[in-house]
């Protein structure tokens, strides 16, 4: 079974940190509860934030098992802005992109997101708990590929170098995460399409789209009045392979696909939803089950539950349809705020966050 009970056991994770103490983890019953470390006052924000790393695990071999917390501090608006430019000027065309498996179930008295990344370049996982000055403390997860670090490295080793000021941008390159209000959003790749640039929308990279929608919407309503200000793009500024699903803690979920210039808006009509890496506007369900196993998986253990899940049986839904490159798989539990994930496919290991 995914979850045995074993005897109770402690361990303790020791950062040291200047003139702080970042805390410990403790683990009960094979749940890791992890904490973002805080930072005194210090000459500057980003001093205070790259205090904050803690290394959860570390990469070793030749293998990618990197996992990171780390808290921001102060705005990084310019940043995001200037990482955005940099996105449309030199394209990502020759990159690799992501294949995921994302589902969203309402109960009367749970609403949870579950989320696989199926891409294996990771590098490491980093878990930013980001806090704006004038928008919504969030929780969400990045790789550190994306800043432009390698594989296979310790990140504290980069955090004093002159490299380390790229982890200033892990908020920006988010691809899932959790607010305060408990509304989640996530990304999962599709087939590419183009689009036509408008002079009375802004052209927004796809993880700087997610970070907009974390930091400024606390419901679905707010979110799709958001998105329409923006186009979206990825591999270059003229085309886009993701679409989204957004989910708030009232149980609403609708999934977001930019095609013929235009949002496409496809919302939940049963207690549950799914996202994988086929187009969802004006398909079917019995298209979408029938064109992608994991989708069917998926929908299968729904129905029969009637979206009756908890954040264990959500796991449980995400183990079944891992992929050879699955390298992080959580549930986002939105009434509560927080979350359960597994790094890596080692399900023995669950960790624990909350948002503070």
């Amino acid at each position: 079974m995914l979850f045995n009970s074993r005897k109770n056991k402690t361990i303790f994770l020791t950062v040291i940190l200047l003139f702080t103490f970042a805390g410990f983890v403790s683990a009960q019953d094979e749940i890791i509860d992890l904490n973002f470390a805080q930072s005194p006052i210090s000459n500057s924000d980003t001093a205070r934030t790259l205090q904050t790393l803690v290394k959860v695990q570390g990469t070793a071999g030749l293998y990618q098992d990197g996992l990171y917390l780390l808290t921001h501090y102060g705005d990084r608006e310019d940043i995001f802005k200037a990482e955005n430019q940099k996105a449309i000027d030199d394209p990502l065309i020759n990159q690799t992109w992501r294949y995921c498996s994302v589902f969203s179930s309402a109960t009367e008295n749970s609403v949870i997101m579950g989320r696989n990344w199926d891409n294996q370049n990771v590098g490491s996982i980093i878990i930013s708990l980001y806090q704006p000055h004038d928008g919504y403390s969030s929780i969400s997860f990045t790789r550190a590929i994306d800043m432009g670090f390698p594989l296979n490295i310790d990140l504290e080793q980069f955090r004093w170098s002159e490299k380390g000021s790229k982890l200033l941008l892990a908020p920006f390159y988010s691809f899932d995460g959790i607010n305060e209000h408990g509304l989640t959003v996530a990304v999962a790749g599709v087939n590419q399409t183009t689009h036509k640039l408008k002079s009375d929308r802004e052209l927004v990279f796809v993880p700087f789209l997610v970070r907009k929608i974390l930091d400024q919407a606390k419901n679905i309503e707010e979110a799709v009045n958001l998105v329409e200000k923006y186009i979206p793009f990825d591999l270059d500024k003229n085309s886009l392979n993701t679409h989204f699903i957004i989910v708030d803690s009232s149980g609403q979920s609708v999934i977001l696909e930019y095609a013929q210039d235009q949002w496409k808006k496809v919302y939940g009509d049963k207690s549950w939803q799914i996202l994988t890496n086929k187009p969802v506007y004006n398909v079917s369900h019995a298209d979408l089950t029938d064109r992608c196993w994991r989708y069917r998986s998926i929908s299968e253990t729904l129905d029969d539950t009637k979206g009756n899940v908890n954040w264990k049986a959500g796991m449980k839904i995400l183990q079944d349809v891992t992929q050879k490159g699955t390298t992080w798989s959580v549930v986002y539990c939105l009434t509560k705020k927080e979350l359960y994930f597994s790094v890596y496919q080692k399900w023995d290991i669950m960790y624990h966050l909350k948002m503070p």
